[in-house]
């Protein structure tokens, strides 16, 4: 594995992936701002699609972020595919969870079942905190195109002496009349 940025311990990390923002600066939601008010660290797991999203994160805490299949720049020539932290004695993971060869689901697992305590992934917008094979697997869903959820949703793990994971469901977007 590869070498590994300290977290602090306890912390509280946000957790965001396929926020798929355009060039023309359409808002994050209010309310997913102010859910990570307060986080220690945000993890983005890929498909950002443009830079001021992660600048506008990084207004809340440092961002930690991995490229997805659709996001482009100069900052994905230079970010890890999967990124690895540790906080106290819990390894983690952040990974987008595409390579074209089966479900984010299973792929983050092949990828990182009996390598770490914890994988973050996204790609597939589905958000789930499940355990599978002694790995635990979180996948904060897309606050922004959430397509085959039923809402938007994004995620909050705190690690202390446990990992305790959890997703947090937005509002329903409105649309203009």
């Amino acid at each position: 594995m590869p070498a590994s940025e300290e977290l602090p311990n306890p912390v509280r990390i946000g957790l965001v992936a396929d926020t798929h923002r355009g060039l023309r600066r359409t808002p994050l939601p209010p309310e997913l701002l102010r859910g990570l008010a307060g986080c220690d660290v945000i993890l983005h797991a890929g498909d950002v699609t443009a830079p001021w999203v992660l600048e506008e994160l990084g207004e809340l805490a440092p961002v930690r972020v991995v490229p997805g299949n659709n996001d482009v720049g100069e900052w994905t020539r230079t970010a890890p595919l999967t990124r690895f932290l540790r906080s106290g004695h819990f390894t983690l993971a952040l990974t987008h969870g595409h390579d074209g060869r089966g479900t984010a689901r299973e792929n983050t697992l092949a990828l990182l079942r009996n390598v770490v305590d914890c994988a973050v992934y996204g790609h597939s917008h589905q958000p789930e905190v499940v355990e599978r094979e002694g790995l635990l697997m979180i996948n904060p869903g897309s606050p922004t195109q959430h397509r085959w959820a039923p809402a938007p949703t994004f995620g909050i793990l705190t690690v202390g002496d446990t990992l305790h994971a959890r997703i947090i469901t937005l509002p329903p977007r409105r649309t203009a009349p």
